[in-house]
């Protein structure tokens, strides 16, 4: 089973003509969300419970986890990261309960790189969550060495983690190369970022903006299409989320490789030409 759907839901303005689109528009149109607010902090529960009273029944979603557990911030004060695991597991757990997720997503930041103290950090990682499916994207391209890559792949299977296959610049040297090696069947995970060359080193308060500014044509959908076509055959489901939004391309290109892919998203929740 292929889902698809993009980073966030509020900033689609193609779904719904509107500057904010709600949870509940959103899933009148995808099967799957991206849900970055969990980076910033760990949801309460009543947020949680909130989030799918707005959506379908089958309806998934993907939480980032904290980026105390990413490496993007050091751990203060006196709560550990196995009482924050644990707070982090509660909080989700109606969504879990109710089988709406799909995964925690792991993303490490470009410093994290491939030498023994952050594999042992991954190991500690998968102790922290034993029992959830975990996601993990490297940004840094020492783990996908010709030296280390097999390695690297190994690893995450050993630890039935699923490697994030991503589509990156392809002209750059620090970017992670396409790489659709499948490390747990159980679920494949594809994140789209485009591919500005120009913009995936922008610095400065537009950086963010020109980083993921890119329109996907036919022809790399379509590229793209054979990868998550022949992933699918290897695994149970797979997730193919659209981060390509800074300049609102994420839901049209979403939608376009749907099409591409003749996939029929059905029990969604209904739009607003559906309620008269």
């Amino acid at each position: 089973m292929i889902q698809i759907g993009c980073t966030s839901f509020k900033e689609h303005t193609f779904l719904t003509g509107k500057k904010e689109t709600s949870l509940f528009e959103y899933a009148a149109h995808f099967p799957l969300v991206e849900m970055d607010t969990s980076f910033y902090a760990i949801p309460k529960q009543a947020y949680v419970k909130e989030w799918l009273k707005q959506v379908p029944e089958a309806f998934q979603f993907i939480m980032k986890l904290p980026k105390v557990f990413t490496k993007h911030e050091e751990l203060t004060g006196d709560t550990s990261l196995t009482e924050l695991a644990a707070e982090l597991l509660e909080s989700v757990r109606p969504m879990v309960e109710q089988d709406h997720l799909f995964c925690l997503l792991a993303q490490f930041p470009p410093f994290f790189d491939c030498k023994r103290e952050n594999v042992d950090y991954l190991r500690k990682l998968r102790q922290l969550f034993p029992a959830t499916p975990i996601a993990i994207e490297l940004r840094n391209n020492s783990w996908y060495d010709p030296s280390l890559v097999e390695q690297t792949r190994d690893f995450m299977q050993e630890q039935n983690f699923s490697l994030v296959i991503v589509d990156e610049p392809k002209k750059l040297s620090t970017t992670i190369p396409f790489d659709d090696y499948v490390t747990n069947p159980e679920f494949i995970f594809f994140r789209f970022y485009g591919r500005n060359d120009v913009g995936w080193n922008a610095t400065g308060p537009d950086a963010k903006r020109l980083r993921t500014n890119y329109r996907y044509d036919n022809d790399e959908l379509t590229e793209l299409k054979e990868a998550v076509t022949n992933a699918q055959k290897q695994g149970k489901k797979v997730a193919v989320i659209f981060n390509n939004n800074a300049g609102g391309d994420a839901a049209e290109n979403a939608l376009q490789f749907k099409d591409l892919l003749q996939l029929d998203f059905e029990n969604l929740n209904p739009s607003q030409l559906d309620l008269f």
